[in-house]
């Protein structure tokens, strides 16, 4: 009964004028990722936030006839009872009720929202203080409360228990709870910027993705969006504008970013022009645009030839490395089998204990065909990738004499002040095969499914497939063959860095020596590897260089390019511009739009 009516509700606002609930609250749509407000056994679980005048006052006129709660984890909450009062332990101004098999995970702006009608609309005046919350029961366990960004204090408060008490909770941020604002006055025009991150995608190349939500009543045409920095201006004009109550993301990519913008010089992004009108509420148009760098993901994965579910995990590489191509960074670690022939004697132990199995920038370990939710390891990766970086890393390298070693040179250079971060070098070769046994890869797939009760990508190796034997002959890329390892430790400590500051280490690996190894390699397909890692031990940002001269990423070796073309530009890693050769890593672009990169001494 109670869904009819929450229909019907639908319809007959649809009806009015505009008659669309506006959001407004100070998590601005967000919800977080997890909680550490952890509750355990039944009971009841509350969180309240107080509304200031000044929120409310573009609203003033107009009513508030719900709230939307924003709730992580719902798995063990019965119900939500909302509330509207002025005062926390005050007699409520209005309340609503809906129940676990109501609740609405209606993506606004994402999952997790439940919009929650009160029994009667509340009237916004001038100067009105408010405490807006909500209460629900769980039953067991509960890590369901949502905190976002930092708020003032005096502005968050949870309590345990219906007859608890409230607690300032401010510490931990803004509670997820919006009201859910409507009436005849409402604004005709108020977009707000809920989110803006910056990724250096190139030198001078910077694009910025962007959440606008539409909180007036109108959806405008187009409206621009100017980015200010030191030195620096950029207008964009927006022709895909969300409609009332909803959010859209944008994306905009500028040229002829000047040197440091976005990094000590912070872009400040505005929606500065709406067309048709004047933004009622233009104190929630500016954002600080984060910006980071590019992020290359490092993919380590446990396998090896005798592994017999491992086919799966082949194709998880090989997917990655195929749509991702530069930014995929894959480490096959075969060490699942001694007697396999590229069995690496020394690798920094990542806690795998079956095969296969992986782990994106050594953070979660997961399966490397099917990922942390159990359909695609590609959905992993772009999580990781999407995240940009706080440091950059280039990295080249060398044969040593006899192609016995390879002196490897990595340059990092952070974009904020960074500490406990360590670095690591890793070997890898690509197209090894060989013609006896020991190179063959099992396959238990063959035994226990068709080709056809295979997905596509797997099909050949199930009974009928292309290798659907239980054993055969494969390429295998991304191999591990060596790695950093000095007096025991698999990583080296870097020295604290400042915002804009390089460092760059050099180190001498060994190549393999195991004849079997030796044999199948092709020296033009060596890579060295240089990771990055946080005071957590996460993979903050890798690159890769192959030794041959073949470099996935497109940038030409000087060797390749014409003697009549010339240097027009020169930047650092980093992608400052700069006037001449400075020490380190240098990327140097020429008139024929080729560039190389030269380490200058």
């Amino acid at each position: 009964m109670r869904k009819i009516l929450l229909s019907l509700i639908c319809v007959a606002t649809a009806a009015m004028a505009y008659a669309v609930e506006i959001p407004v609250g100070y998590s601005k749509g967000q919800i977080a990722g997890s909680s550490d407000y952890v509750v355990n056994g039944k009971g009841a679980v509350g969180a309240a936030t107080r509304i200031s005048p000044e929120l409310t006052a573009p609203y003033v006129g107009n009513e508030i006839r719900g709230l939307a709660v924003g709730i992580i984890d719902s798995r063990y909450c019965d119900s939500i009872r909302v509330f509207v009062s002025n005062s926390l332990d005050g007699e409520y101004l209005a309340t609503g009720f809906i129940t676990r098999k109501d609740a609405d995970s209606s993506k606004r702006p994402a999952d997790g929202w439940n919009n929650i009608p009160l029994d009667n609309a509340v009237a916004i005046t001038e100067g009105q203080e408010l405490f807006i919350g909500f209460m629900f029961y769980q039953r067991y366990k509960c890590e369901a409360l949502s905190f976002v960004g930092s708020a003032d204090e005096n502005r968050t408060y949870v309590k345990r228990g219906a007859l608890g008490e409230w607690e300032d909770a401010s510490n931990k941020g803004n509670i997820s709870l919006e009201m859910l604002i409507d009436g005849e006055s409402m604004p005709q025009y108020d977009l707000r910027l809920d989110g803006a991150k910056g990724m250096l995608e190139s030198p001078g190349v910077m694009s910025a993705t962007l959440t606008v939500t539409n909180n007036g009543q109108v959806t405008p045409a187009n409206f621009d969006l100017t980015f200010t920095a030191e030195g620096f201006s950029y207008v964009a004009t927006v022709s895909e504008v969300p409609a009332p109550a909803l959010a859209k993301e944008v994306k905009v990519v500028m040229n002829d970013v000047p040197d440091g913008v976005g990094f000590d010089k912070p872009i400040t992004v505005t929606v500065s022009r709406i067309e048709g009108g004047e933004d009622a509420v233009p104190g929630d148009n500016d954002r600080i645009l984060g910006v980071k760098v590019k992020r290359n993901v490092v993919v380590e994965e446990f396998t090896g030839t005798g592994c017999g579910w491992c086919p799966r995990g082949l194709v998880g590489m090989e997917k990655m490395r195929n749509i991702y191509g530069d930014r995929f960074v894959g480490v096959g670690i075969h060490q699942y089998n001694s007697s396999d022939p590229m069995y690496p004697t020394r690798y920094k132990n990542l806690g795998f204990s079956g095969a296969p199995s992986c782990t994106v920038n050594r953070t979660t370990i997961t399966d490397p065909y099917y990922g942390t939710d159990n359909i695609d390891i590609c959905h992993d990766f772009e999580a990781a990738m999407n995240e940009g970086a706080m440091a950059s890393v280039e990295v080249t390298g060398a044969y040593g004499e006899g192609k016995t070693t390879v002196d490897a040179t990595a340059t990092i250079t952070a974009q904020d002040n960074l500490s406990g971060l360590k670095l690591t070098f890793v070997l890898i070769a690509d197209s090894l095969t060989g013609t006896t046994a020991a190179w063959k890869q099992q396959n238990y797939y063959a035994s226990n499914y068709s080709a056809s009760q295979l997905p596509d990508d797997m099909s050949q190796f199930g009974a009928g497939g292309a290798n659907g034997q239980s054993s055969f002959f494969w390429v295998f890329n991304d191999v591990a063959i060596g790695t950093y390892y000095e007096s025991g430790q698999y990583e080296m400590g870097l020295d604290n860095l400042e915002q804009g500051q390089s460092v760059t280490v050099n180190y001498t690996l060994d190549m393999p020596t195991k004849a079997a190894l030796v044999n199948a390699l092709n020296y033009d397909y060596v890579a060295v590897i240089a990771m990055v890692l946080d005071s957590q031990g996460h993979v903050m940002n890798a690159g890769k260089y192959y030794l041959g001269g073949v470099d996935p990423t497109g940038i030409q070796t000087v060797s390749e390019e014409n003697s009549n073309v010339r240097e027009v530009a020169r930047y650092t890693i980093d992608g400052r511009r700069i006037s001449s050769a400075q020490p380190g890593l240098n990327i140097v672009k020429l008139s024929n739009g080729r560039s190389y990169k030269v380490m200058v001494k």
